[in-house]
């Protein structure tokens, strides 16, 4: 089954209120230091959840000051845009991947699939020609990322326990600018299985 890409507008032209779930990319400076990058996403974080409050610690996912809210917000970053993901009914990930263009990093593909996307995906990506392994490893990569923030966890090896945790979200690849890859995950709070 297909999935049609999610687009992802910049902000702030996409405001609509009538939606659950928001994804928004917001441009940032060219650089590896994410200061300005997070500044910018909070202030659109602000824009969009109006009054409700927010955490927002570096190294930490963004979440509501109200633990009981089932407002779910997920980040990434890359040079040069940044997505900003709410969820208003239910937990969300969201992952950006800057196509890399070292041509040793095909090198770091078979290892990196292997350990952390599992076997299928693994296969998946080897079967490729070379010239699009790059491009099939970012998207299994930003689904898997999606799929782990969604759930609150940190990246760890594959396997089939942790399949099974990831196995309730729904991912959406994302509409983006060349170069980019990303995808969103969702998930209702009644799919959610004990952690």
């Amino acid at each position: 089954m297909t999935i049609e890409p999610l687009p992802v507008p910049r902000w702030p032209a996409c405001r609509d209120p009538g939606r659950d779930l928001l994804v928004v990319a917001v441009d940032t400076p060219d650089s590896a230091m994410r200061d300005v990058a997070r500044r910018l996403v909070r202030a659109v974080l602000r824009e969009i959840l109006g009054p409700l409050e927010f955490v927002s610690r570096p190294g930490q996912a963004i979440r509501p000051v109200n633990r009981e809210s089932p407002v779910g917000i997920s980040v990434s970053h890359e040079n040069e845009c940044s997505l900003v993901a709410v969820n208003f009914s239910g937990p969300v990930g969201v992952d950006l991947l800057r196509l890399p263009d070292r041509p040793d990093w095909q090198a770091e593909i078979p290892a990196l699939a292997e350990t952390y996307l599992g076997p299928g995906d693994a296969r998946e990506i080897a079967g490729r020609p070379s010239h699009e392994r790059v491009a099939c490893f970012a998207r299994a990569w930003t689904r898997h990322e999606a799929r782990l923030k969604c759930r609150g966890l940190g990246l760890e090896e594959w396997g089939a326990a942790l399949e099974e945790l990831l196995s309730p979200c729904r991912v959406r690849p994302l509409l983006l600018p060349a170069g980019y890859v990303g995808a969103v995950a969702t998930l209702r709070v009644a799919e959610i299985p004990a952690l």
